[in-house]
């Protein structure tokens, strides 16, 4: 599954977005990343006025708890990415950008008898000396494993590759990327984790 997710510029509402929600990342079991900071309840004002309005709607989705969400992991290795040009992966010059994962996060939710993840994920893409400027395709892979037993051949559904695009300059400075999935749908009947990674396309773990 194969989905492109397009936010470019820490200016833009969706980056914003992220920046809050990534904000608080650092407690999520001794890993970077962390829940998206929700609202307590007690903080949520209702209000209406009896006199010009006949009803007020209250979501009832609003007080009840947050459903459990699985942990996240990046993969070993799934931290960077380095894009050289063809066969030239062992000379520095060649170097056309990197690509880092910094921060992520994450919100579960019950909907339609489903469990469904909200996942945040941001970081930076860096110039090479060969980058010669345009958009670059960034894959974030995220894949469901069990934690029924040890062995790391029981996994979930085929990995969501989730793909950031992302403009950078000839020379530019870093350009800070950021991706919000809000329908990764959790497997139930056993406890999972969420391995993320950045996808360099020939490490991929089926």
């Amino acid at each position: 599954m194969h989905k492109t997710v397009g936010m470019r510029r820490a200016g833009s509402v969706a980056a914003a977005v992220m920046v809050l929600a990534l904000a608080g990342c650092g407690g999520d079991g001794g890993g970077a990343g962390g829940v998206f900071g929700g609202g307590d309840v007690g903080k949520t004002i209702i209000s209406g006025n009896a006199a010009s309005q006949s009803a007020v709607d209250v979501n009832p989705d609003v007080f009840r708890q947050d459903v459990p969400c699985p942990a996240i992991e990046v993969e070993d290795g799934g931290y960077i990415v380095m894009k050289s040009q063809r066969g030239k992966d062992d000379d520095p010059r060649a170097l056309q950008y990197q690509a880092n994962l910094e921060k992520w996060a994450r919100k579960c939710r019950r909907e339609g008898g489903e469990v469904k993840m909200t996942l945040g994920v941001s970081g930076r893409v860096t110039p090479g000396p060969a980058w010669e400027g345009g958009e670059i395709f960034l894959p974030i892979r995220a894949t469901f494993v069990s934690l029924e037993d040890d062995a790391d051949t029981k996994r979930g559904p085929k990995p969501t590759v989730l793909t950031v695009p992302v403009t950078l300059g000839a020379g530019a400075p870093a350009e800070q990327w950021a991706l919000v999935e809000q329908n990764l749908v959790v497997p139930q009947g056993g406890s999972v984790k969420l391995e993320i990674a950045l996808d360099d396309g020939r490490n991929r773990r089926q």
